[in-house]
């Protein structure tokens, strides 16, 4: 048996996005806290194993549309490489693993962990077909992250960082949508029926709306919390700006961004030296 299409399955270039969970930690001071170390890698297999057993649900129920895009084609249930019955089987061994970790953290975690997987669930078998409603279930993964970290941490999460997660989150969820309707053209309403309803004018609209309420959250953040802070406001606004026109160049899925544009990548980690530059030193 090929394992190599099986690790495919698990998108671990999208675990990038369970960083997430070491928002709360990190701005509250407490990243290098010995009960943040001694529960990083548990937190992060948990989630990591319960977002990689909700992408191998999705591909099952996306396989038809996956066949109509010139990337998603490739994957390994859409090619044939892994046969559904088989990748069903392996969703549900992550699944439990997942469930069986969070666990041993705590309840409060597992229960952020089984709302994910709920919301995932609804989302590959319902939800990603219905135009706005698909944009805020794909932010909900993010803000769902925050949460889950403060709580397997035990760090209380800012009501202004709980804004901006939520916003930057639209954001990153509307740069995906515009990417994929920019990508797939004419073919955009076959490959996803909600896509239909988006136009680019509205998409547009939604991903600059939600990029403005980020920043404003974001500078109020910086005051509330530590006011040093509010000099990474320019380095934000880069990187925003710099999402918006990848977003338009058809790299708006957030990890791509993130690996494939060396100016993005480089700001998100000058971003992370002077907040923690200023927030540990």
């Amino acid at each position: 048996m090929a394992i190599k299409p099986y690790v495919s399955l698990l998108r671990p270039k999208h675990w990038l996005k369970n960083l997430f969970l070491f928002a709360a930690p990190f701005f509250g001071g407490a990243l290098f806290s010995e009960s943040t170390i001694r529960l990083a890698l548990p937190v992060f297999s948990a989630f990591s194993l319960c977002a990689s057993a909700g992408y191998i649900l999705n591909d099952i129920s996306d396989i038809e549309n996956d066949k109509l895009h010139d990337q998603k084609r490739r994957r390994a249930i859409a090619s044939g490489n892994v046969r559904k019955e088989n990748a069903w089987i392996f969703a549900v061994l992550l699944g439990i693993t997942s469930l069986i970790i969070a666990l041993k953290i705590s309840l409060v975690f597992l229960f952020f962990i089984l709302f994910y997987f709920s919301i995932q669930i609804t989302y590959s078998l319902y939800l990603k077909e219905i135009s706005i409603v698909d944009i805020f279930c794909i932010a909900s993964g993010f803000v769902l992250r925050v949460l889950a970290g403060g709580a397997a941490f035990n760090v209380k999460v800012s009501q202004w960082l709980l804004l901006t997660m939520f916003m930057i989150s639209l954001v990153l969820a509307a740069g995906k949508r515009i990417a994929e309707v920019n990508t797939l053209n004419e073919k955009a309403e076959e490959h996803r029926k909600s896509l239909g309803y988006y136009s680019r004018s509205t998409l547009n609209e939604i991903l600059t709306i939600a990029s403005a309420a980020s920043l404003i959250a974001y500078s109020l953040y910086t005051i509330e919390q530590f006011h040093s802070l509010v000099y990474t406001v320019p380095v934000v606004t880069f990187g925003l700006f710099r999402y918006i026109a990848l977003s338009k160049q058809g790299l708006g899925d957030p990890t791509d961004a993130m690996t494939k544009d060396k100016w993005l990548a480089g700001t998100i980690v000058l971003w992370l030296m002077l907040v923690g530059l200023i927030r540990y030193t």
